[in-house]
């Protein structure tokens, strides 16, 4: 087996573009920065990650204590920071004595300033049967690993957008993603080629006459001559595997200030390069390498290939040792089967090598090696220099990072190859309303939220016209961020919202755009200083499962904030028996200015929706939720079911029960329910409510809400 793979690849796919940046200011400094996304084209940033002689990260390093170098030149540190994130590993199974919901609200209070995963699932190379092993190792690591801070999205392959998720912090949407994954690898190079061998054989096609005495080495000659029937689409396979590390790494090359790891789950590329007479896949492939590790090392993305077969390699194979009649052939071998399974590590270690990851591979426990992923992602030196863009050309300059101190080691990308703008790959703009600025159009395409104004979100479907859905959105911005000007006596503010929905195919299915002026008197000024101003809208879109993007732009200081809100709508249509999301508000709603009151709900509820879930001991909770029965066409009964669980052992301290009937003739109309809650009698902690609903038939749908009293 040639081992050459790595060395063929780096002369090839040594392509890492230097992050095209401009520092923030926070990232001059020698403190941890956020996230940025200004750019300048010859900005060069590396991440260093220094260990004593027993592998253990070192702490404590100043920016005098680094070189770095560009093809041998010293370059001058411009930008320099410890990223020392927190770890909070979790056991299996940990949690509390009441499992909580998610939170129905999501915020944006900071700019993103966690780690940043990827998990490709190489669903093109992974056999059907260690699907699950897939399935069990990325699912630990999500529940393990996934901080609270983290942002994680899975990515397939082959394709399957509606399979894999946008970038979420939850868990759950995360887990579901990695559910979906079936493994479609094809059967080996090796073995198919066998069986055509052997079908030959037994066919007689080989020997025409038997007394001829040269039949042994003809029938070897015409046995190398076989050719694997998969290879067009082995070779497909392998080009679409490396052309979704290039799309992801495009995507990621906005996002800035943090390490960017791309979890690839595979079993490795099975096609061989080596052998490129008459085999159409090959010299593109090779191309594709190049431009899949061009594009990571341009992103600053680190690949950790998982080989998810770990020590037990040959565990899915067929027991094919001496079934050649041909000894000398390596098909139909454990020979020939070796080479296979080493031609596909060494793809999975080249693509670690050249994108300063780590490789997960033959290793006992898989899981456990993940560990070594996040503490890549945790600590590490953040360097930024300026390349000198006169000497760049379109060869490959080598970055060597060094530490001045003895006994260190130092591992960070081997370079970059000077981006060429015209052949450079744009991911497309997310596609916004009519009007939306240019500034807030820009930061809903980018790939992680902005926060530089703290907002808060909450979506919830409710049943709409026809096939449809009618999605509530809320959304507040605290009083305290906007940047009021006083003219003449009064202050005056604009905020723009731009809303936009995505299903899990990325078209926009729905979307919003609204801004509203405020030119407030002193009282109603010092009132929305204090709290803030709401915003509600409406989106009528079909059922499916959408991230919807909102974001907000402030005009007097230019502020920006973008909130992902992944949400299910369901088919209330057609679901026979379903219930809607719980829309929440609370006395105290009215201290917050609401721009635009929603019509239907100002009928329901005494008060706007709010998007808070802490409230005071002096306030009074009221919900509202529906349910919609499409099964029982007569008279309808529906009972409610109201409880409130604190969240510490599970104790039922508030619960409350109701009926309501739908007359025939209604039509699809749901029937809804209000309730409400003085919290006086609730002591300060958290709980959890949650509304059921039941059919006379005897079906049941629930909602669940955490929230907190103080």
């Amino acid at each position: 087996m040639r081992r050459a793979l790595v060395a063929l690849l780096c002369a090839l796919c040594c392509g890492a573009a230097g992050t095209a940046q401009q520092p923030s200011a926070s990232l001059l400094d020698d403190g941890q920065p956020s996230v940025t996304f200004r750019t300048e084209i010859n900005f060069v940033e590396v991440h260093a990650i220094v260990t004593d002689e027993r592998g253990a990260f070192v702490r404590g390093l100043g920016r005098d204590d680094f070189e770095i170098l560009e093809d041998g030149r010293p370059q001058k540190a411009a930008a320099f920071s410890l990223i020392d994130l927190p770890i909070e590993a979790r056991a299996a199974g940990a949690g509390g004595a009441l499992a909580l919901p998610e939170p129905d609200i999501r915020q944006a209070r900071h700019t993103f300033d966690g780690r940043l995963y990827i998990f490709l699932l190489d669903d093109l190379h992974t056999d059907f049967r260690r699907s699950q092993q897939v399935r069990d190792a990325a699912k630990a690591f999500v529940q393990r690993y996934l901080g609270p801070d983290d942002l994680a999205a899975v990515v397939y392959t082959s394709g399957r957008q509606e399979a894999g998720q946008e970038l979420t912090g939850s868990r759950r949407l995360l887990q579901a993603a990695i559910d979906r994954f079936q493994g479609r690898k094809l059967p080996s190079a090796g073995l198919e080629k066998l069986a055509v061998h052997l079908r030959e054989q037994d066919t007689g096609d080989f020997f025409s006459d038997e007394s001829q005495p040269s039949r042994t080495n003809e029938g070897a000659e015409r046995a190398r001559q076989v050719q694997d029937p998969d290879d067009p689409e082995r070779g497909l396979n392998a080009r679409r595997a490396l052309q979704s590390i290039e799309k992801v790494s495009t995507w990621m090359a906005d996002v800035q200030g943090r390490r960017k790891a791309l979890l690839f789950f595979s079993e490795g590329l099975d096609y061989d390069i080596y052998q490129p007479f008459g085999r159409g896949s090959a010299s593109s492939l090779v191309q594709d390498a190049q431009q899949a590790m061009a594009a990571a090392q341009r992103a600053n993305v680190n690949v950790y290939p998982v080989d998810p077969r770990g020590l037990n390699q040959f565990s899915g194979l067929v027991d094919i040792d001496g079934r050649s009649d041909y000894p000398q052939l390596e098909f139909g071998t454990y020979r020939g089967a070796l080479r296979e399974l080493l031609l596909s590590q060494e793809s999975l270690l080249s693509l670690a090598d050249q994108t300063g990851g780590l490789a997960v591979v033959n290793a006992g426990d898989v899981i456990g090696g993940l560990g070594r992923v996040v503490l890549d992602n945790s600590r590490y030196y953040l360097l930024g220099y300026y390349s000198d863009s006169k000497k760049w050309s379109s060869k490959f300059l080598k970055i060597d990072v060094r530490v001045k101190r003895p006994g260190l080691q130092v591992r960070a990308r081997r370079g970059f190859l000077p981006p060429n703008p015209k052949a450079a790959a744009k991911p497309r703009a997310l596609e916004v309303n009519a009007g939306t600025s240019p500034a807030l159009a820009a930061a809903l395409s980018k790939p992680v939220p902005i926060g530089a104004l703290p907002v808060r979100v909450f979506a919830t479907p409710l049943r709409g016209p026809g096939q449809l859905a009618s999605v509530l959105i809320a959304l507040e911005i605290d009083g305290s961020a906007l940047k009021f000007q006083e003219r003449n006596g009064r202050h005056s503010e604009s905020v723009e919202v731009s809303i936009v929905a995505a299903d899990e195919s990325a078209e926009v299915q729905g979307g919003d755009r609204q801004s509203f002026d405020m030119n407030l008197q002193p009282q109603t000024y010092e009132r929305v200083s204090r709290t803030g101003v709401r915003m509600l809208s409406r989106l009528t879109m079909p059922p499916g499962r959408y991230q919807i993007r909102v974001g907000v732009h402030e005009s007097s200081g230019g502020s920006l904030a973008t909130v992902p809100y992944d949400l299910d709508v369901p088919d209330f249509a057609r679901t026979p028996f379903a219930l809607s999301g719980i829309v929440i508000t609370s006395s105290s709603a009215d201290s917050f200015a609401t721009a635009n009151p929603d019509p239907e709900l100002q009928a329901i509820l005494a008060h706007a929706p709010v998007v808070t879930r802490t409230f005071d001991r002096n306030e009074t909770l009221a919900w509202f939720a529906e349910a919609y029965d499409n099964v029982t066409m007569t008279e309808r009964t529906i009972a409610f079911t109201t409880s409130v669980r604190k969240a510490s052992d599970g104790q039922t301290v508030f619960e409350a029960r109701d009926r309501r009937a739908l007359h025939a003739g209604d039509g699809v109309k749901g029937q809804g329910l209000r309730s409400e809650l003085p919290l006086a009698q609730l002591a300060p902690g958290a709980y959890v409510l949650r509304v059921e609903a039941t059919s006379v038939a005897g079906a049941s749908s629930s909602r669940e809400v955490p929230f907190e009293v103080r």
